[in-house]
């Protein structure tokens, strides 16, 4: 999937840029992860000592696999907005899964939508996926709204979490998102 010439995250939008997590961003990942609001849907808020393993799984996906949910920062400040990224879904090495956690401070600005357009458009064209998925759960209609405006069908339910909560997966293939660049 990626190459050495590959690049490690995808390119700056209008309003933001992308970079990978490192270990010196400890008190990024505990302001997002702990956070009650962010994580409400995404199975609850995380202790700081969940965060940092969090943090540590993220910069062990971008060595092993090349993708991450890649933190992304304002281009007018360089605040910190959340991350949005890939992940393999269900360790399935063939299909990988869209994901979009926005810090409090940037809800309703759309920034989560303008984070997933380079996230998809980074899949398709530079590390050649042919299937992404997105889940939300189920009692976020905000999220749902967001999959669906970026093109994903409803595909089925799957088991989510500690308490295997059904979560709505959705599929966007690379022809549906348009022709390959």
């Amino acid at each position: 999937m990626k190459t050495t010439e590959t690049p490690l995250h995808p390119p700056p939008t209008e309003r933001l840029f992308f970079r990978t997590w490192t270990k010196n961003d400890g008190a990024l990942a505990i302001s997002l992860w702990t956070h009650l609001e962010v994580m409400r849907h995404m199975g609850g808020v995380m202790t700081k000592d969940g965060a940092l393993q969090r943090l540590r799984r993220e910069i062990d996906r971008q060595e092993q696999h090349g993708i991450q949910y890649w933190p992304i920062f304002l281009r007018e400040d360089g605040q910190f907005a959340g991350c949005s990224g890939l992940r393999l879904f269900h360790e399935d090495a063939t299909t990988l899964e869209l994901g979009v956690h926005l810090a409090r401070s940037c809800w309703s600005l759309r920034l989560g939508e303008e984070a997933a357009r380079a996230v998809i458009d980074f899949a398709f064209t530079v590390l050649d996926a042919e299937l992404l998925v997105a889940g939300h759960g189920p009692e976020n209609g905000n999220s749902q709204a967001l999959i669906e405006r970026l093109g994903f069908t409803y595909s089925h339910p799957s088991p989510w979490g500690e308490e295997q909560i059904l979560h709505p997966i959705y599929r966007l293939e690379r022809t549906a998102a348009g022709p390959k660049q």
